[in-house]
């Protein structure tokens, strides 16, 4: 072995050692740099979120502080004293500046936590709570538990200072009931019932984490009672009321907009309040009229508008019929209803034009109705009618229809007629920050959690599971229809910002790739405005572009909707749940602002100021850091554009690419999925032929050739199904005398 050789496989050892070593913390694949997480293990619901000293706590039973909400101390794990016969859930923390509890030490007030203790012996959720005087390490309280009722599914305590009433109160679901409850306590050990909120809005899936807190009102002084709610695996809605210290309130006008539809955009074909007068009924399965509640032997039905819906459980499901409507003339972009029942297309709804029926949707075998809806832009003006059809004698052998809406914007996000928070997958669990310094001279800021219980334990990350989002201000703004909760990032994090590029205005009309910004990494912000001035218009950005695909970020003027699909920007086959397209209805005023936060593996998208936001776990390979602008079916003018490379908050750097031993061959050279799982196939992609045949070598940490396959010139990718160990490999391309090397990781 020559001594040049021999000072490459030197090198490339060294760069493994230190690699190695520098990689223990922060530097793995998919570890976000500016969104905390903890340095191992999980994360998952943000607790005990509060202000106090000028220092802000974000506790997940482990502990970090922070003096700006942008970098993070992590802690030590807080708690002590407990028998070990229970897990701690998601709870909350308080300070006592009044040491109504006792637990102070005379020269400062307690913190005290209030959480649920899940046994795990018998299931029983109770209260428990722990204290603590120097805000790190919290002691077991011995008379625990402090609230008891005997359930499974009572858990989550968000408790607050209530000035008025010179008590604490605590909010708390009962989970499999759809409901919040509401305690008292004037010493945070001994608590009274006090009243119970719901079920309303969203109950497909059980309620979890709530909490009732003040948000401002834009452009006013004023501040509004806001109840907050998870519902698993991965939703949360709200409600604006009023709380009077003892139960909370809905407004009129929201109620309206939960439980009549009052409010949505759209001309009403059919509510199904006044009978079957437009229909045409066949078969007995949808009796002589709409009904008003669950039929005998049927499981409860939720989520209707009024006092009337269509439901073919008429002789449960062993009966068959057909409703026809009359004919009508199409005349707006997008048909929405809302519907239940089962997943066939025996039990559908469709859109009959010319006899043919070119429209067709199910229920999801649930009893929630949910909102679906078709984009029927091509039959403007067109004759047709609508068939609800049941023609299934079997299980989920029954369609529930109501609420059949002509818009200008498509619903069809399949999910339940709701306040939504967030319309992506990977925002769960929100919780505020409580103010002990200054109750009203701060925003409200809150977390969520960012993941999602369908794959929350697959996520491909070795480092440890979860991340929480970027703080976010919360306000509500005063609509039409009601309340509507706008969020937008903390200003805090633009002190992160470097390399900034700016675009003036241009039109758009294909795909132009931004080169000017030129990643090192996926640690990004973007700012972009478009002009809408077409309802044919379909804009937006590639994000993660590579050649193994990209993550597609944009708006659709003819369903008036801003869409998320991640279905092909990088590794999701370690669960056939995480492939998704995400959609949220948005109404424009002709402009749409995009504001995107990206860090290695999260997406968290702010559309006009905050009015809809999608957040979304996403796992890039990390060759992929293209970004392109793309406008299909007709030109968009892309009115400006700010981006900004965003700092790590741990001081860590940018990857440098390998140097010294490697010759660029034109244009690049991606493996995926990198990691690659141990004995499974990965692809060697090249953005252009190669310029002549050659072969691919796979050499260890020794330097030793472990494999080896030819290439040649008319190919633009090739399979490779080594049998490696777990570890990290060096990947040679070898054509002629030229040579690419791309590190490889085995799992």
């Amino acid at each position: 072995m020559d001594v040049n050789l021999k000072r490459y496989w030197l090198g490339l050892i060294l760069l493994i050692t230190c690699t190695a070593n520098a990689q223990r913390v922060y530097e793995e694949e998919y570890r976000p740099q500016f969104h905390f997480s903890p340095e191992s293990g999980w994360i998952g619901d943000p607790d005990g979120l509060v202000k106090f000293q000028n220092k802000y706590h974000l506790f997940w039973w482990g502990h970090a502080v922070s003096d700006d909400l942008v970098h993070w101390d992590q802690k030590i794990y807080p708690m002590r004293g407990d028998d070990g016969s229970f897990s701690y859930y998601t709870g909350t923390v308080v300070v006592d500046k009044k040491n109504t509890s006792g637990f102070g030490d005379g020269t400062k007030p307690p913190m005290v936590a209030i959480y649920t203790a899940h046994n795990k012996t018998t299931g029983i959720q109770d209260q428990r709570i722990s204290y603590s005087t120097d805000y790190e390490l919290f002691q077991y309280f011995s008379g625990n538990p402090v609230l008891n009722i005997g359930s499974k599914e009572f858990r989550d305590p968000d408790v607050f200072w209530h000035e008025e009433t010179n008590r604490w109160i605590m909010a708390i679901t009962m989970a499999v009931d759809r409901r919040i409850d509401f305690y008292a306590s004037s010493d945070l050990k001994s608590w009274k019932f006090l009243s119970s909120f719901g079920p309303v809005g969203a109950r497909e899936q059980v309620w979890e984490v709530p909490q009732l807190l003040q948000l401002p009102v834009a452009g006013t002084n004023q501040r509004k009672w806001v109840i907050i709610c998870s519902m698993g695996p991965n939703k949360m809605q709200y409600f604006a009321g009023d709380f009077d210290g003892n139960s909370f309130t809905l407004d009129q006008k929201e109620s309206d907009f939960l439980t009549k539809g009052f409010g949505i955009e759209g001309e009403v074909f059919e509510d199904f309040e006044n009978g079957f007068g437009k229909w045409t009924t066949e078969g007995q399965a949808f009796g002589t009229s709409p009904v008003s509640a669950s039929l005998p032997e049927q499981m409860a039905v939720s989520g209707f508008f009024g006092s009337g819906f269509v439901n073919s459980y008429h002789g449960r499901d062993n009966a068959v019929g057909r409703l026809t409507s009359t004919t009508f003339t199409i005349e707006k972009r997008n048909i929405n209803f809302l519907i239940g029942g089962g997943n066939s297309a025996s039990t559908s709804i469709n859109l009959v034009v010319n006899g043919a029926t070119v429209r067709t949707a199910s229920g999801t075998n649930s009893e929630a109705f949910l909102w679906k809806g078709w984009n029927v832009s091509e039959f403007v003006g067109k004759q047709a009618q609508l068939v609800i059809l049941d023609n299934n004698t079997g299980g989920w052998g029954h369609i529930n229809i109501d609420h059949i809406m002509f818009s200008d914007g498509l619903l069809n996000t399949e999910r339940e007629h709701a306040r939504w928070i967030d319309w992506g997958p990977d925002f769960y669990a929100g919780r505020a920050y409580r103010d002990y310094d200054n109750a009203d001279a701060l925003p409200v800021v809150w977390l969520g959690w960012m993941s999602n219980w369908e794959y929350a334990n697959q996520t491909p990350t070795t480092w440890g599971r979860g991340a929480e989002s970027v703080p976010r201000e919360l306000a509500l703004a005063q609509r039409e229809n009601g309340y509507h909760l706008v969020q937008k990032p903390i200003s805090g994090l633009q002190t992160l910002r470097q390399n900034a590029i700016e675009l003036s205005s241009q039109n758009i009309s294909g795909v132009r790739a931004l080169n000017e910004f030129a990643l090192r990494r996926n640690t990004f912000e973007m700012e972009a405005v478009f002009k809408v001035d077409s309802n044919t218009q379909n804009f937006g950005f590639n994000l993660f572009s590579g050649p193994a695909g990209s993550v597609v970020l944009g708006f659709d003027a003819s369903s008036s909707t801003v869409y998320l699909d991640r279905r092909y920007g990088g590794n999701s086959s370690f669960s056939n749940l995480f492939p998704k397209v995400s959609t949220a209805p948005l109404q424009h005023q002709g402009r749409i602002k995009f504001h995107v936060i990206v860090d290695q593996s999260s997406i968290e998208v702010f559309v006009n100021d905050g009015e809809a936001v999608l957040t979304s776990l996403v796992f890039p390979y990390a060759s992929h850091t293209g970004i392109e602008i793309f406008s299909t079916d007709k030109a968009v003018t892309l009115e400006r554009l700010q981006a900004w490379e965003l700092k790590s908050i741990w001081g860590i750097e940018p990857p440098a690419p390998i140097t010294g031993i490697e010759e660029e061959l034109d244009g690049s050279v991606s493996i995926f999925p990198n990691p690659a799982a141990q004995d499974s196939a990965f692809i060697v992609e090249f953005d252009q032929k190669i310029p002549g045949d050659g072969y691919v070598i796979i050499r260890g940490a020794q330097g030793d050739a472990l494999f080896r396959q030819d290439v040649f010139a008319e190919d633009r990718s090739v399979k490779l199904k080594p049998k490696l160990e777990t570890g990290l490999y060096f990947l040679e391309l070898h054509i002629g005398e030229k040579k690419i090397v791309r590190r490889l990781l085995i799992r």
